[in-house]
């Protein structure tokens, strides 16, 4: 059984993860503004269900209990070590182990969901992981629900692969981590689920999404936030018989 976290130390710990996030991703918070209110605009109601995917320790599952204190969140992610921290951390949220590159991750996501998101997630998969997974994604979402994507989507014409910027300050979080003998376990046990991946630092620009997620069962498909190549998305699946529905006011970007 691994040794119980020290509250205080995760709070830092998670705080130095949302300070090397914004490293990585400019406009992180106000990106999530953008999402949370168009979910409301959306449903004209605060989402009961709502599922992170690479919700990692929970920062941004937190962010959004602090928006929508009465909703049902969970957080999906394959690192046991980041599971752990978001648990210690918020005893609200509902966590789950599950790996997005193998298709049998929805049937353990515990669907379906007014809001799913998935922000600095995808770029983890390759491109044609990323195609299937769009039409994963879309199963879990109930009638009106909506899909959000947030990650780097360059202005170029078809997918690339980008430098990661840098890595030292995520080797730097990691190595602190390390040096807590209460993680020792999880470390561990984090080594074996991870071993063999490797990120596949796939992007590709808003117009291959917005293709993408068409092909995969999305009708509207909106720009919500921008700033650099960081972008956010959200894509509302396709009706399911031709009965007009309202519009949600989501204009197309």
């Amino acid at each position: 059984m691994a040794a119980a976290l020290d509250p205080d130390r995760v709070s830092r710990w998670r705080g130095d993860w949302e300070t090397m996030m914004h490293r990585y991703q400019p406009g992180r918070a106000e990106q999530l503004i953008a999402g949370l209110a168009a979910a409301e605009q959306v449903h004209g109601r605060t989402p009961d269900r709502v599922l992170d995917i690479g919700g990692g320790p929970g920062t941004t599952a937190e962010a959004i209990l602090g928006r929508w204190p009465d909703a049902h969140v969970t957080v999906l992610d394959i690192d046991p070590a980041l599971l752990a921290l978001a648990d210690t951390a918020v005893t609200q949220l509902h966590t789950i182990r599950a790996d997005i590159n193998s298709p049998g991750w929805i049937s353990c996501a515990d669907g379906p969901y007014d809001l799913v998101l998935a922000l600095m997630t995808v770029h983890y998969l390759s491109q044609d992981r990323v195609r299937t997974w769009y039409a994963e994604a879309r199963q879990l979402l109930r009638p009106g629900g909506v899909l959000l994507v947030g990650d780097v989507m360059p202005d170029a014409t078809a997918p690339t692969r980008p430098s990661n910027g840098g890595d030292a300050p995520w080797t730097a979080w990691w190595t602190s981590l390390g040096r807590e003998p209460a993680m020792a376990s999880l470390l561990s046990e984090r080594a074996v689920a991870m071993s063999g991946i490797a990120c596949a630092e796939f992007v590709a620009p808003v117009d291959w999404h917005r293709a993408t997620a068409r092909q995969a069962g999305f009708g509207e498909a909106t720009v919500l936030h921008r700033q650099a190549d960081q972008t956010l998305m959200a894509f509302r699946p396709s009706p399911a018989d031709p009965v007009p529905r309202q519009r949600s006011g989501l204009a197309p970007a």
